[in-house]
């Protein structure tokens, strides 16, 4: 009798990976030479679940630290290189690493190796795949090399003149930004479009906010859209359904909801947002993280619209998080479609009810684990840390910036707010899964677990359709 051979399940194979990098990440970054002031000890800032915390928030494009005085003024240059090489594994994947390496070896790919790859990036044209890897690293060092230069001018002004330092600024702000991973080199857990650096020069400051805010929409609007227009040559009316539905919703959310945004907090007696401020916040808040406000002085609404903007964050095939707006536009569309009586079409195309199905099923999936995560959040609270102190909004208001912080991992965003450090080992846990399950997509993780979540049953037979009240 032979034995059939086991498949090994392709996201189970990504998420060991993936862990696999984290480890080593969170255990370089565990070594004395990975802070300023490590005296030779292990481990010397925090305890080793703050370094796989900044390892994970690397790995998933998400930004996040947890230590008190962040990023820059804890790790050494060699600690802060670790996070960069970190961020381009996480922009990049590494299956898309490994198939990129492949076929530079001119190592011929297999059906089922094909088949495999597509499952574990979420590809379905897998006869396409190697050409498709070598577009996304072209397209992804193209970006970064433009970002490092329009750098340049902007941190040649910061650092005075220190050539070394600018090119080491604008190669981490490039590719921290284009990967959407939002890590910051100044002031704590502020960023770099809040501190003092520009506070008597205005067209540097928004020149700042531009220059990420451009690499990040370029880096979240879908490899897809950009090999479409750019690689493709062709026209808008040429372009696909998909290219169509992710700038059409990208451009929509962003106008609508910084709207929204500058109508809650731009009208406030006390630090009122500007439009500029607000329009920039949406567009961070897509999946960068980067601040252009401080997040502790956002009032609640305002978070609230922020929260919206950080579930469903970018397009598909990109570094964003989130549902994606791909789902968020085919329920409005079933919506709309529902209420004038019309069968679900856009774009010239039609659309079927199971895409709407897949898509409810996800955003379900996603509020409850979101809730849940909340709730042990909640649970686990705080901690106390010697000589840190949070901020006077963030203490009167732990709850909803603990429901604040759970959007912001989910959609690989990372703000950081000032609560970071404080959380209790467990809420740091729960975040770790929370920007885990971000990234890889709901669906692919409970994949995981389950290789049918996304086949039709092989059965027989057929039950008695019936309808019934519900509303």
């Amino acid at each position: 009798m032979v034995r059939k051979k086991r498949k090994l399940n392709p996201y189970l194979l990504l998420m060991l990976s993936f862990l696999g990098i984290v480890l080593i990440g969170s255990f370089l970054l565990s070594m004395p030479f990975a802070f300023k002031e490590s005296h030779g000890r292990w481990c010397a800032t925090g305890s080793y679940l703050d370094a796989f915390f900044t390892a994970l928030g690397a790995m998933t494009l998400t930004g996040l630290t947890t230590y008190p005085q962040g990023l820059a003024a804890t790790l050494s240059p060699a600690g802060q290189i670790i996070v960069l090489v970190l961020v381009q594994i996480g922009g990049l994947g590494i299956v898309t690493i490994l198939t990129f390496l492949f076929s530079i070896f001119k190592k011929k790919l297999q059906f089922k190796e094909r088949l495999t790859i597509s499952q574990a990036i979420a590809f379905n044209n897998f006869s396409e795949i190697a050409r498709y890897v070598r577009r996304l690293i072209i397209i992804s060092l193209t970006c970064e090399a433009i970002g490092i230069g329009l750098g340049v001018p902007l941190f040649l002004h910061i650092t005075g003149g220190n050539v070394a330092k600018t090119i080491y600024y604008s190669a981490f702000y490039a590719i921290s930004s284009f990967n959407n991973a939002g890590f910051d080199l100044f002031n704590g857990s502020s960023a770099l479009m809040v501190s003092d650096l520009f506070a008597t020069n205005n067209f540097l400051y928004y020149y700042s906010t531009a220059y990420l805010s451009v690499l990040s929409l370029l880096g979240g609007i879908s490899f897809l859209v950009i090999i479409d227009i750019v690689i493709g040559h062709k026209l808008p009316r040429s372009w696909s359904s998909f290219t169509k539905i992710c700038l059409t919703m990208t451009v929509g959310l962003i106008v609508v909801m910084s709207g929204l945004l500058f109508l809650t907090d731009g009208m406030k007696s006390e630090n009122p947002m500007s439009v500029y401020q607000a329009f920039s916040q949406i567009i961070y808040c897509r999946t960068s993280g980067f601040a252009v406000y401080p997040q502790d002085q956002i009032s609640l609404p305002g978070r609230m619209i922020c929260a919206v903007m950080m579930l469903i964050g970018g397009s598909p095939l990109s570094t964003a998080g989130g549902i994606k707006v791909t789902t968020a536009f085919i329920i409005i569309l079933a919506v709309i479609s529902y209420f004038r009586g019309k069968r679900l079409s856009a774009f010239k195309r039609r659309y079927s009810y199971d895409l709407v199905a897949k898509s409810m099923s996800l955003v379900f999936i996603v509020v409850a684990f979101i809730f849940l995560s909340f709730i042990c959040l909640v649970a686990f609270g705080t901690k106390n840390v010697e000589g840190y102190t949070l901020s006077e909004n963030i203490a009167k208001d732990k709850v909803s910036f603990y429901m604040y912080e759970v959007f912001s991992c989910f959609g690989n965003v990372g703000f950081q707010t000032g609560i970071e450090p404080v959380l209790a080992p467990g809420s740091k846990i729960v975040l770790c899964l929370l920007m885990l399950v971000g990234h890889l997509g709901p669906m692919a993780f409970f994949q995981i677990f389950q290789n049918h979540l996304d086949k039709n049953a092989n059965v027989h037979y057929s039950f008695v359709e019936e309808d019934f009240l519900i509303g």
